[in-house]
């Protein structure tokens, strides 16, 4: 089944779309053609010149090495149902790399949506006094994650590692609201380091969440 590609129309993802050797003697449907045609430079055929058991799964791992190598600060999705990915997205994750497996380009573009946001709140009269919040260089991009800002920054021992902060807002999230995919809560990490709330050195996090 082939992925739809027309769900990441007028986004910033950057594709590759890996043809095994016998995709490349059939027919490729309109649709995908349109697909990648809409993507424009955003978008890069792979040909895997021969067939065999996993041959396209390890041209994906290749390429997914070249791209840390090139960008070490990328976010990488492999959209692919096979489970033997995920092992490969645990160890990079563990090592600082930002990689996530969804079974399909719809899944992906689920877990990436906003979250919607509240209305903000009125302005304190004069005589009523601000609550103290933790200053922030940029807004978060939702309420849920504003509120794992909140409990981080009342933590007196935080996590050190990627790895337990991961098992910390887990279990904060279950707490308030429900258990979340691992990739949610890898999302939200992501998000906490691009607004620079968290930094990442290895496996090692560092927090800068204000006073």
């Amino acid at each position: 089944m082939q992925p739809d590609l027309s769900l990441l129309a007028n986004s910033s993802y950057k594709v590759k779309v890996f043809f095994g050797a016998k995709q490349q003697e059939g027919r490729v449907s309109f649709k995908l053609l349109d697909a990648m045609l809409a993507l424009g430079g955003n978008v890069e055929p792979v040909k895997v010149m021969r067939s065999g058991s996993n041959a396209v799964d390890m041209h994906i791992a290749y390429f997914i090495g070249r791209l840390i190598e090139k960008e070490p600060d990328a976010v990488l999705h492999i959209i692919s149902a096979d489970t033997d990915f995920d092992p490969l997205a645990e160890y990079l994750r563990a090592n600082g790399v930002s990689c996530h497996r969804s079974k399909t380009i719809a899944e992906l573009t689920k877990k990436a949506a906003p979250v919607k946001q509240s209305p903000p709140r009125q302005r304190p009269s004069r005589a009523a006094a601000a609550p103290k919040s933790p200053p922030a260089a940029k807004k978060p991009a939702s309420d849920r994650l504003a509120a794992i800002i909140r409990h981080l920054h009342a933590m007196s021992g935080k996590p050190g590692t990627r790895k337990k902060l991961a098992q910390t807002i887990g279990t904060f999230l279950k707490q308030h609201g429900g258990e979340q995919p691992a990739a949610v809560v890898e999302s939200h990490i992501d998000e906490l380091i691009r607004l620079k709330y968290v930094s990442q050195s290895g496996t090692k996090v560092a927090y800068h969440l204000g006073s």
